[in-house]
């Protein structure tokens, strides 16, 4: 007879199939894992426990110890399964812990408890609309006002748990979209009594102002929204000149406000005012006199936002940016550096991502339901060219500031994804006319770290711009002499660079394609012809690549040093190389894999290298098992399990108690640590001579060569047991020979 908890279960199961759809947002990777059915069992039967405790707590007033503990037991449920959970339930658990939020003196703990798990609940506003969830902002009020100005933590009087506060400002945010419509008449009603510049009490209820405000709102509620109060505050922030405190307050809830009623506020009389407030917030110097610095500065965030949220439709808000960025290039430039730049720099990447979100919020195919902006205000394709021109001649100079470079970088990553064509080839020759300046190297390593950041546009085929395909061979050719020993800054941004690409291609020769295939672009088959030096590319590559440990290893032997202990730069460049070999060897063809393995185990064949030099190479061998086990471990571990057993056949007397150990027996452990990472099924044909090693090793006594022995049996178990995917590559389609059914330059990148 079947067991009837097992028949339970299945039913469960079963209809939970029926209603997967209706779950609010399951974790989409747990499908593809290999024990799906028992996943979904056990989210199940999961969240029915913690649903039953958290219960069972409330009616019981047992908060202590039961609440923290299920209320975490739920946050990792979710961390693991997403919001496993139908819309009742979720709306159902969010009650409870506002529920909770009631009980009188309730303990701080519990209170930071309620706030963190109301957030993780509610911060995802496109799965629950206002018809179905009302808060009510008077309890959170109530606890922001204990919180913020509580004077007994100062006197040890309560306990109050780290970072409380910035969970209850989380919390608010999340459940803000929620509060009732008649909930701004009541917080004026309230606070507006209040609005006075020259009462202490101003600053505290401008930030309530900011906290609680609803500005959500659909269309049909702004009556009872923003229009009972913009009017007044925009007045009040127009009066005022010496930059208060409160006047940070008031900016972000307008940028807010902005952002999510996008073309129902008339911005356009204001904004001669709202971009001379932004320029005098960036504090700039003016000749030869040094303006004083603004004691409050606008979050560059909000200001951004405020912006891109008052662009479109004919409004001149582009042109008032325009006139801004005119204004202020001349200190994007590297030689006026100050404190100023990094708000300068800041601002343009902010406003590139900012302009990224909304682009993608507005066509995004279910959009959140309080961001509906009037088709006449939705951002055109003139408006996004315009924009990126208008952004992008700050942004070429800003790259090559020393301090904040990543930053500069990133707005272009940003511009690039809405108009590469604009971006890209201006970048890319300013590479190609610095790589034989000698005299401006940090004109190269910048460069090279921002067009990083673009790789993905420079190799995918966009339906505007596949030119960016026709520039990978020669940039990979042409960054090679940036693998220099004695320059490490340029060394690991060119490993960096060539990471970032060698992720994204497939090392392939495509060059056949044109004679078998007849749908071919002009450009993909200028594209398919330049692969064929891919095998040029490596070869040449892992040439540098082994001069450069060649002579690592020379500078150290010279020295008489061997120091085990990694530095950051040593530590970068082997997870870079690392990273870069797997780039190539994880989606290359079978002819490239073979010469990259033969090189490599050439190399490796007699020689023996120091443990820090020895982890450049122990990086290259990482990575070819990883992407081919069978045939890496075919050609290195007999190999290299003899040479150990030779060494310990000819000084097993002395080298087990020797303290001061053998160089080359330390590497070949090392490298005999690496090569059992192998799949755990690739190693099963080598059990005897892999066992061999451990009982002839494992009683060596010197440190480095039993910590390499220690690193292979800790390696060995991790391959025979753990869980792992067994392909990386970029498309599963057959990448070789011939090309008439798939071409792998079109998967660039995708």
């Amino acid at each position: 007879m079947d067991d009837p908890i097992e028949s339970e279960r299945s039913t469960d199961i079963d209809e939970m199939d029926i209603s997967e759809d209706n779950l609010q947002k399951p974790n989409i990777f747990n499908k593809y894992l290999p024990f799906y059915d028992s996943v979904k069992r056990q989210g199940y039967d999961l969240l029915e426990e913690i649903r039953e405790n958290l219960s069972r707590i409330i009616q019981l007033r047992e908060l202590r110890p039961g609440f923290s503990h299920w209320s975490s037991k739920l946050q990792r449920f979710m961390s693991h399964y997403g919001l496993y959970f139908t819309k009742i339930d979720h709306i159902k658990i969010i009650n409870l812990y506002i529920a909770v939020l009631t009980i009188g003196d309730l303990d701080f703990s519990h209170v930071k408890t309620c706030f963190d798990m109301l957030y993780d609940l509610t911060r995802k506003t496109r799965l629950i609309t206002r018809d179905d969830l009302v808060v009510d902002w008077r309890l959170l009020h109530k606890w922001a006002k204990v919180i913020l100005h509580n004077h007994d933590e100062s006197y040890s009087l309560v306990s109050v748990p780290n970072d409380i506060e910035s969970s209850l400002f989380y919390c608010i945010r999340g459940c803000r979209p929620y509060f009732a419509e008649s909930a701004t008449q009541e917080i004026l009603d309230e606070f507006r009594p209040y609005l006075c510049p020259f009462d202490s009490a101003f600053s505290d209820t401008m930030r309530i102002f900011e906290l609680f405000l609803p500005v959500h709102l659909p269309l049909n509620l702004h009556e009872k929204g923003f229009k009972l109060w913009l009017p007044e505050f925009l007045g009040i922030w127009e009066s005022i000149y010496s930059n208060p405190g409160w006047e940070l307050n008031m900016v972000n809830l307008f940028s807010l406000l902005a952002w999510c009623n996008i073309g129902y506020i008339d911005w356009e009389p204001w904004l001669p005012r709202i971009f001379t407030r932004i320029l005098k917030s960036f504090s700039l110097p003016v000749g030869k006199l040094q303006v004083s610095l603004q004691q409050y500065h606008y979050s560059m965030s909000s200001v951004t936002t405020w912006i891109v949220a008052m662009l479109g439709n004919g409004s001149s808000c582009l042109q008032h940016l325009q006139d801004l960025f005119t204004a202020i290039k001349n200190f994007y430039h590297p030689s006026n550096s100050g404190k100023f730049q990094q708000d300068l720099i800041s601002f343009l990447s902010k406003l590139a991502q900012a302009f990224v979100d909304r682009v993608h919020l507005e066509r995004k195919a279910n959009p959140v339901w309080y961001f509906t902006p009037p088709d006449a205000y939705r951002l055109t394709e003139q408006n996004i060219t315009d924009f990126v021109n208008c952004v992008k001649e700050c942004a070429f100079i800003a790259i090559f500031t020393k301090a904040y470079l990543k930053e500069a970088a990133k707005a272009c990553q940003y511009l690039s994804m809405l108009r590469p064509e604009l971006i890209v080839p201006p970048l890319v020759e300013k590479l190609f006319s610095s790589i034989d300046s000698m005299s401006e190297p940090h004109r190269f390593t910048s460069i090279m770290t921002c067009l990083a950041s673009l790789a993905r546009q420079i190799v995918r085929q966009a339906p505007h711009f596949s030119q960016g395909q026709t520039y990978v061979l020669p940039l990979l050719m042409a960054v090679l002499p940036g693998i220099d020993s004695n320059d490490f800054k340029k060394t690991a941004v060119t490993f960096q660079f060539l990471n970032a690409i060698l992720m994204l291609v497939t090392c392939v020769d495509c060059s056949s394609a044109i004679h078998t295939r007849n749908d071919l672009t002009e450009i993909e088959k200028e594209v398919c012809l330049s692969t064929a030096k891919f095998e040029d590319f490596v070869t040449e590559f892992l040439n540098r690549t082994f001069q450069m440990i060649d002579t690592l290893s020379t500078e150290m032997s010279d020295a008489v040093v061997v120091i085990t202990k990694v530095n950051l730069e040593d530590h970068v460049t082997e997870l870079a190389l690392t990273s870069m070999m797997f780039g190539i060897v994880q989606q290359c063809s079978k002819k490239i894999f073979q010469t990259v393995r033969e090189k490599i185990t050439n190399f490796l064949a007699g020689s023996f290298f120091t443990p820090k030099v020895g982890k450049l190479v122990t990086g290259l061998v990482r990575a070819i098992l990883k992407a081919n086990p069978e045939e890496t471990l075919k050609y290195l571990l007999p190999q290299t399990c003899e040479r150990i057993e030779n060494i310990m056949s000819h000084s097993e007397t002395t080298i087990l108690t020797d303290h001061k150990g053998d160089t080359e027996l330390t590497w070949c452990l090392i490298l005999f640590s690496e090569l059992v990472r192998a799949r755990g099924d690739t190693l099963l044909i080598y059990k005897p001579i892999i066992l061999s090693v451990f009982h002839r090793c494992v009683r060596i006594v010197h440190k480095d060569t039993h910590e390499a022995v220690a690193n292979a049996a800790k390696n060995l178990l991790k391959s025979l047991s753990y869980v792992y995917p067994l392909e990386y590559r970029l498309t599963v389609e057959n990448i070789e020979e011939p090309f008439t059914d798939f071409l792998p330059i079109r998967a660039w990148g995708q």
